[in-house]
């Protein structure tokens, strides 16, 4: 789902990206775009979406980079567990947003939903570290995070609100 992402790269990659390691020097624009770089052809920038969807893709990759999460089907999964669980944006406004974008059911469609569930499953065990993981942080992240926060060091930002990538 980072173009709700679900183009996803279904061979993982054999060592972490800097913005996966868990005290990552990287700033949340350098990992922003280390992640943009190397999953280009499989998630579109926001710039390149409509306006409508813009915003939620951001967002959305943005916790693909805070949380540590590639573009597996397994991290899109915990990519969404993780926001309902761990950002201030709502079970009711991300399922709106996920019920009514019409860019994001395409991507879900693209995906292929047995795709989706398998992934879902084979997921299960770091979905319920994410659960536990959730109750540690120090406060949610923001969904919509302050233009700031993308000049902090990625380690920085973990700390400040308890994030541990799984």
């Amino acid at each position: 789902m980072a173009v709700l992402a679900l183009r996803t790269n279904e061979f993982p990659l054999t060592q972490p990206l800097a913005y996966q390691e868990q005290d990552s020097p990287l700033t949340l624009a350098q990992g922003l775009a280390e992640y943009y770089r190397v999953n280009g052809g499989r998630v579109l920038p926001p710039e390149t979406l409509s306006p409508e969807s813009a915003a939620l893709f951001r967002s959305h990759d943005i916790c693909h980079v805070i949380f540590g999460l590639d573009t597996t089907m397994e991290d899109e999964a915990m990519a969404d567990t993780r926001t309902l669980l761990s950002c201030d944006v709502g079970f009711a406004r991300y399922s709106h947003y996920l019920a009514t974008n019409t860019e994001a059911q395409a991507a879900f469609k693209e995906a292929g939903y047995g795709a989706v569930l398998w992934g879902t499953l084979k997921a299960l065990p770091r979905l319920a570290r994410a659960i536990r993981e959730n109750f540690r942080m120090t406060r949610k992240w923001p969904w919509v995070p302050p233009e700031s926060f993308k000049e902090r060091k990625l380690s920085d930002l973990r700390r400040e609100y308890g994030i541990r990538v799984i």
